[in-house]
Order: structure tokens, then sequence, then C-alpha cells
């Protein structure tokens, strides 16, 4: 490498974080086609997704846990909700519990689209990561849950 370079690695793959571009790219392009069938953006299946685990688990469906969970910005997140709204798949209310806080509720028709699109991405998943082996995935999963709770 030259020394008037302002590049640390010798290689643009000895770049943890532009390995992680690359990895995001590959998949984001995997999930916008998947999802493009089922007529949703990939933020808007992580707030669907997410709403469905919460009714699954008892939690909270407010607009808040929701961004804290899926770390999606609260504005991006509300567009995103009004989106689904329009499209007839949630509808919104003010909590009964706390003034502040609104709720996401699923209509029949989103929560018949996420259950066919949960499936759908898990599958994906499974695909895109099969070339890891299981040892490698707990390992990849570790990693990346350690990366995520330091940001």
């Amino acid at each position: 490498m030259a020394e008037s370079s302002p590049f640390k690695h010798a290689s643009p793959d000895d770049s943890p974080g532009f390995l992680l571009w690359k990895i995001t790219a590959l998949w984001q392009m995997k999930l916008s086609e998947l999802l493009g069938t089922f007529g949703i953006t990939q933020t808007q299946y992580a707030i669907l997704a997410s709403l469905r685990w919460f009714e699954e688990q008892g939690e909270p469906t407010t607009q808040a846990h929701i961004a804290d969970h899926a770390r999606i910005e609260r504005m991006t997140l509300s567009k995103s909700i009004r989106k689904l709204e329009t499209d007839g798949l949630v509808f919104r209310e003010k909590s009964a519990a706390d003034s502040r806080a609104i709720n996401v509720t699923f209509t029949p028709a989103g929560k018949a689209l996420i259950q066919k699109a949960v499936v759908a991405i898990e599958k994906a998943d499974d695909e895109f990561f099969a070339c890891l082996n299981e040892q490698d995935l707990d390992q990849y999963k570790s990693l990346m849950l350690a990366l995520i709770c330091h940001a």
C-alpha cells in the first residue's frame, strides 16, 4: 500500500465494516425481492413481525416498544405504520393503560399477510445461512448480538 493511502487494510475484505456492508447488501437484496411479493418493505416487515412476536409473547404492542425492539427511528416507524394503516394491515389506538402510548393492532388482512411473510422470510433465512454449520451459525449470532449490544 502506498504511504499516502488512507486505507488501514491490505485488502477490502480485511475490513469488518466493509464485510458488514457486503453481507447487508446481499441480505437486503434477497429480502427486498421476497417482500415485494407481499407488497411491503423491509421496515414494514420488521414492524409487522415485531408486532406478531409481541402478540404471541404477551408484550405491549406500542409504537415505542416496536421502535426499540426493531431499532427503527421513531419518525420512520410512525410513517411506516401510517402506510400500513392506509393499506389496511394495522390500526392504531391510544393505550388504555398509558394515555401517552399508542397501540398498534393487526387487521385480519395484516395478520394473514404477516403469517405468510414470516414463513417465507424464515425459509429465506435458512437458505441464506445454509453454508454455515450449527456451530458457525451460533458463533455468528453471538458476535452479532455482541455488536448490537455494544452499539
